[in-house]
């Protein structure tokens, strides 16, 4: 076997050691073509990735699939910005309309009170701009304008390399686009509703140090645009207790997905996931859920409740969203 792959012999959600062979046919997309030319592979190499299918929870896996160097690099190098995380958040600015859940934001308010909100991984994917929205007075030539000057307020503290004028005269700048910024901040600020936290766990299987957008970092940008917002670490001590927490396309990023819905289920009253659920898996994705993992978290214990059918945003068949809890029941 190729010194490029590893065994994944275990499911890497439930960690059950019973998988049976799910037959597929490989297909081609924008990050497999991405990763055959960066590795410098052929498409014949990908034959030797094979899915299996947990008979526990019902997770499809690549096994064999890449080591631990190849899948980091998968997610900075190769392609390391998180398209759609941008996208989201580009949009937004722009028109100030949020196409992203439909109408979630406005049911998960309608049931639950709350004060404490947190999220897994990216800071563009979830309801971060939903609150952003309800906290600031609308308007689109300020919106844009305010985006704009928190991203080059950043690059303006890129000066590595630069003599010592440009480098003051980067800064000199910066503290100008400072002053103007904080000023927009102020005059649109309404309330700031509920304290935001973003939790990282620095998985390889995720984007991070390299989801850059004009040479920006998303994490970097959310520091700067949101209120009340602390990016925290898995490992910290004195983690907060959350009124909710969401997991949004980001479960399956995770080297150890069951740790973090574990984590999320120990602090929070309700957690909101959205994930793939689909009986297709590509090469780029070490594993993805189905359908079945509602009916496994409930022989769990868990709370579990599919809301796909109380939104409006025709939620594609291969994704799914549901509510969760380990004490308290999903009364939507």
């Amino acid at each position: 076997m190729t010194k490029l792959l590893k065994d994944y012999p275990e499911c890497i959600f439930c960690k059950n050691t019973k998988l049976k062979t799910f037959k597929q046919s490989s297909e081609k997309n924008f990050y497999i073509n991405a990763l055959i030319k960066d590795l410098q592979l052929n498409y014949k190499f990908l034959d030797k990735i094979k899915i299996k299918e947990c008979k526990r929870c019902g997770s499809l896996q690549n096994n064999p699939w890449f080591n631990e160097e190849i899948s980091q690099k998968i997610y900075t190098n190769i392609y390391g910005q998180h398209n759609k995380n941008w996208s989201n958040v580009i949009n937004f600015f722009n028109t100030g309309k949020l196409h992203i859940h439909g109408n979630l934001f406005e049911l998960i308010n309608k049931n639950l009170k709350i004060k404490n909100y947190g999220e897994y991984k990216t800071p563009f994917m979830g309801l971060m701009l939903d609150y952003f929205l309800t906290e600031y007075k609308y308007k689109k030539k300020e919106f844009k304008k305010y985006f704009n000057l928190n991203i080059e307020y950043l690059k303006s503290r890129q000066v590595a390399g630069k003599n010592k004028k440009i480098q003051i005269e980067c800064i000199n700048r910066g503290n100008k686009i400072l002053l103007e910024k904080n000023k927009i901040n102020t005059n649109l600020l309404k309330k700031v509703s509920v304290k935001k936290y973003l939790l990282n766990d620095f998985s390889r299987f995720s984007w991070g140090i390299n989801d850059n957008y004009k040479s920006v970092n998303s994490l970097a940008l959310a520091n700067e645009i949101f209120n009340n917002f602390k990016i925290i670490n898995l490992h910290e001590k004195n983690i907060p207790k959350f009124d909710l927490f969401g997991i949004f396309l980001t479960l399956d990023h995770s080297e150890n997905p069951k740790k973090i819905l574990d984590f999320a289920l120990k602090n929070s009253k309700y957690v909101i996931v959205n994930c793939h659920t689909s009986e297709k898996l590509n090469k780029q994705h070490l594993f993805t859920f189905t359908k079945k993992i509602i009916n496994y978290l409930g022989k769990c214990g868990i709370y579990t409740k599919n809301i796909n059918n109380y939104l409006n945003n025709k939620t594609k068949n291969s994704e799914i969203y549901f509510v969760c809890s380990r004490k308290n029941q999903i009364k939507f």
